[in-house]
């Protein structure tokens, strides 16, 4: 972690003034913690083959370069050079196995940065080939005239389907016929708001409203040309039914004014999936859309991606020097799959085309690294996963790049399967957290990464799938997968989370889950201030739960409450005040972060330590949590030490969904049907009930902390947390040094 350490010191040193000028010896690092984080480094194995390098960007005279020259070389001392003209470079050939160093230099300078080390090995780095965009353009335009397609699909509209594959082409001609008539026509007239700063609460609404209409409009757009297209044994009517419904919608999209309500300025998910579903539509209708309608259909497209363009390009290349932005990053991956289906039939197409692609392809995520971590939170990341199948299908069938099979996409899935593993109650960290999983959603994702892991995560998730995406995969899977299930306990280094279960392979109602967070991302975008907190599901339920419900962004109950510190199982003092807390996307708020280390897993026993001194600026000065997971007892340790120059009230924060009950031996039960825990302090406090503030949203919880009993500088809290409250007895040996704790037999040295 010395890398988020370095640059959270150096952001320190900028920000007070202390580095006056961001002209760095080793200029890689960008003077911002906002900016791209220079990678390959640390001198680990990489888990792509060949490696995605960024660095920040470079300024002369004010200026942003030109292009840069990156130098590889290996052991034996042999450099390869590439010159790219952006601050990134993705090989399109893969490296030998060997040990590596690389640096940069800008076009117009001669300074190279400081050499970064980083490793390939034959058995760990997946091959991941990209080829450079002329050659991914020839493979598009050697395409039939359907591209979003695969194989047989594209060309048989009459090909008989297999037996699972007609019951979701059922599916998706009942939800076409259903909502035939249904769905109101959109309108600019019924949306009278447009963008301010502040946002109103009416603006705000008239979002959400937005998003909803635009998305359901769009999907039965997509879904009736999908069904026009993949006839398979459709009488007549139907298939005809099917177009009429598909331009139908088509028209009422192209009609709206792109530069108003639905505009990028004011939605831009609802211009992003106008764009997508229009030129899908038009791809997928072909020759079947008449020349009129398909140019205003094409217009209407071409102006809003333009705008997207515009603005993932626009400031000298804005992601590529700021990646971490929540739409933008989703804008970027729409842009390439509109431009992989518009190649040729929008003439601006080209150009959007080689500046996503490849860029799109090397950094698909900024929200964790190559272990497939994503530091957003579980609903954000189930959101993608469905966002990557609707996108990566088409860029896949027209292309031949399978981003599914990219290894940071094949870590996703194990991320997920980690801590979204079937059954779960809700999400967990992050925005939307209390928000029930769609296993559909996760399994559809899943089914298409070619792993073991992710074949086997697709497999506990039940048996339905969306069927839109469902429909348009590959007929013939590329080869058998024996699916396999990951490892009961596992960290996340890229975001500092850790989970560790019972055993994942139990289903919901027999598995423990305990989950911790102690991130780097700090309570960025849609993080909360709640480093080093815990989450403990089991038996199906929630028992340690993460409190509040979300509204809007960055809105004034979450800041409150929702993303605060003590509205998690965390640690606060003096009454509830917490970490540092970023709401609009400040830089500072990736430096009030947290810190992962000393990780272990063994077949009994799971432990790790976070730090997360610097999420609370200055008011503390040392915040560590040590967690201890006994995997054959069901028993949770959680041991915190707390220092503050000033004397303090620390309190030891819990949220339950009901039935809080404090014992006369100062024990907290908590029951949730037929789930329970029980909460044993072994250092001295008291136990405190409190409300959430009246500002708060969401369901009536429980609330409660342990408090110290007095002001203190130095502060402990020893916490054993007994699922199932078997009762199992405990004791506090060893010495003050090495203090050990013994839970019914099993011994746990403390430090």
């Amino acid at each position: 972690m010395s890398f988020y350490s370095s640059r959270q010191l150096r952001f320190l040193l900028f920000s007070a003034g202390i580095l006056c000028s961001p002209a760095y010896a080793d200029w890689a690092i960008g003077a911002s913690l906002n900016m791209v984080r220079p990678a390959p480094e640390g001198d680990q194995v990489q888990g792509q083959n060949p490696p995605s390098f960024t660095w920040a960007q470079k300024f002369i005279n004010g200026k942003p370069a030109s292009g840069y020259e990156v130098e590889v070389t290996g052991e034996n001392g042999k450099a390869r050079r590439f010159a790219v003209t952006r601050n990134w470079l993705l090989p399109d050939a893969p490296f030998s196995s060997d040990s590596y160093t690389w640096r940069v230099r800008a076009k117009e300078d001669t300074v190279w940065t400081d050499p970064r080390k980083f490793r390939i090995d034959a058995a760990a780095s997946l091959p991941f080939i990209v080829p450079n965009e002329a050659a991914v353009k020839r493979v598009i335009r050697a395409r039939p005239p359907v591209r979003s397609l695969p194989g047989e699909l594209a060309t048989n509209p009459f090909l008989p389907l297999p037996p699972e594959r007609m019951k979701l082409r059922a599916t998706l001609q009942n939800d076409v016929t259903v909502n035939t008539g249904k769905l109101p026509i959109p309108l600019d007239a019924r949306w009278p708001h447009r963008y301010s700063n502040p946002r109103t609460p009416e603006y705000i609404a008239q979002t959400v409203e937005i998003r909803h209409a635009i998305g359901a409009l769009a999907r039965q757009l997509e879904v009736a040309a999908l069904l026009w297209r993949v006839r398979s044994t459709d009488t007549a009517a139907v298939a005809a039914a099917n177009r009429a419904e598909a331009i139908k919608r088509g028209n009422e999209l192209a009609a709206l004014d792109p530069e108003g309500p639905t505009s990028y300025v004011n939605q831009d998910q609802a211009t992003r999936v106008i764009a997508l579903n229009l030129i899908k539509a038009v791809d997928l209708l072909g020759a079947d859309l008449d020349d009129t309608t398909r140019a205003r259909w094409l217009k209407s497209a071409e102006q809003r991606s333009a705008v997207i363009y515009a603005s993932i390009s626009g400031n000298n290349g804005r992601l590529d020097q700021y990646p971490f932005n929540s739409h933008g990053s989703t804008n970027y991956g729409m842009l390439s799959a509109i431009a992989t289906l518009a190649l040729d039939r929008i003439p601006a197409a080209e150009t959007w085309f080689d500046y996503a692609f490849r860029g799109y392809a090397n950094s698909i995520s900024p929200w964790g690294g190559a272990d497939g971590g994503y530091a957003n939170g579980t609903a954000y990341g189930e959101y993608s996963a469905d966002g990557f199948a609707q996108t990566w299908l088409p860029i896949a069938a027209a292309s031949g790049v399978n981003l599914f099979a990219k290894p940071w996409s094949i870590n996703f899935a194990q991320f997920m399967a980690h801590f979204d593993p079937a059954g779960s109650p809700t999400h967990v960290f992050g925005d939307e957290h209390e928000i029930v999983p769609v296993p559909y959603l996760l399994k559809s994702y899943a089914q298409l990464v070619p792993s073991p892991v992710a074949a086997w995560y697709a497999q506990t998730l039940g048996e339905r799938v969306n069927a839109l995406t469902g429909l348009q995969a590959p007929l013939t899977p590329p080869g058998a997968i024996v699916p396999a299930p990951p490892a009961d306990a596992a960290q996340y280094p890229s975001i500092g989370w850790v989970a560790m279960h019972s055993k994942i392979t139990d289903p919901a109602d027999k598995r423990t889950s305990v989950y911790f967070k102690s991130s780097p991302y700090g309570s960025y975008n849609h993080s909360h201030a709640d480093q080093n907190s815990l989450v403990i599901n089991s038996g199906g339920r929630q028992l340690l739960i993460e409190a509040g419900k979300g509204d809007s962004f960055a809105s004034a109950q979450a800041g409150a409450w929702y993303r605060q510190t003590r509205a998690h199982n965390a640690v606060t003092y003096d009454g509830g005040v917490g970490q540092q807390l970023g709401l609009e996307d400040g830089a500072q708020s990736l430096g009030w972060n947290g810190a992962i280390s000393d990780f272990r897993t063994t077949p009994t026993l799971d432990s790790v330590t976070g730090t997360a001194t610097a999420a609370y600026g200055s008011t503390i000065t040392s915040a560590v949590r040590r967690v201890w997971y006994l995997r054959g007892k069901d028993v949770v340790i959680v041991r915190d030490k707390l220092s503050s120059a000033v004397p303090r009230i620390f309190e030891w924060n819990m949220h339950a969904v009901s039935n809080m009950d404090l014992s006369g031996d100062g024990v907290v039960r908590i029951v949730n049907q037929n789930a329970s825990l029980c909460l044993r302090p072994m250092t001295q406090g008291g136990f405190v009930y409190f409300d959430a503030p009246n500002i708060a949203a969401g369901p009536k919880q429980v609330h409660g902390a342990f408090q110290t009993p007095a002001a203190v500088k130095n502060a402990e809290f020893l916490m054993v947390i007994d699922i199932g409250c078997k009762n199992r007895p405990v004791t506090l040996g060893g010495s003050r040094e090495l203090p050990v704790l013994t839970v019914d037999g099993q011994q746990v040295p403390l430090n």
